[in-house]
């Protein structure tokens, strides 16, 4: 693999002298980061996880998933998903389904109280959501969602 090669004119350092002011995926953690303070804090209150959230958010309203999608989608390790999941059936917030067309595959979906549960939290997502973006335009919140889209997209084809 041939090293990466900056153009002569870039060093990696911004005007003011750091690097990661700069730094676009330094940006995209910190931009993430402090956009979900509020709203992971809220989860914590109601005794959820960030990982049950990004469960019960990923399979709401209706969406049966497999284990490795599933995973896929929460940023999680399918070791970790799955010992997440056990607690979530347990709760009785989701259930596993065997695939009719694959006969190891198991799918994931929420049971009516797991629904009941991200419907409510799926509200205070969308509320932080405005509180975040109260400053900006729906043009440019949408412009902004597609950039990173695009990015992910980009990024998955490589």
């Amino acid at each position: 693999m041939e090293p990466l090669k900056l153009p002569p004119d870039v060093d990696g350092i911004s005007e003011t002298g750091s690097f990661t002011d700069d730094y676009l995926l330094y940006l995209l953690a910190q931009a993430s980061a402090i956009a979900s303070d509020a709203f992971h804090q809220k989860l914590a209150t109601d005794g959820l996880s960030v990982s049950t959230w990004r469960i019960l958010g990923s399979l709401y309203p209706n969406k049966r998933l497999n284990v490795g999608m599933l995973a896929h989608e929460c940023l999680m390790k399918q070791p970790t998903l799955t010992r997440t999941l056990d607690r979530l059936v347990n709760a009785g917030l989701v259930h596993r389904l065997h695939s009719a067309t694959d006969r190891r595959g198991v799918l994931v979906e929420l049971t009516e109280e797991g629904r009941d549960v991200a419907s409510e939290n799926v509200l205070k997502a969308k509320a932080q959501e405005a509180h975040v973006t109260r400053d900006y335009s729906s043009t440019e919140v949408a412009e902004l969602k597609n950039m990173l889209r695009e990015l992910i997209r980009r990024s998955l084809e490589k």
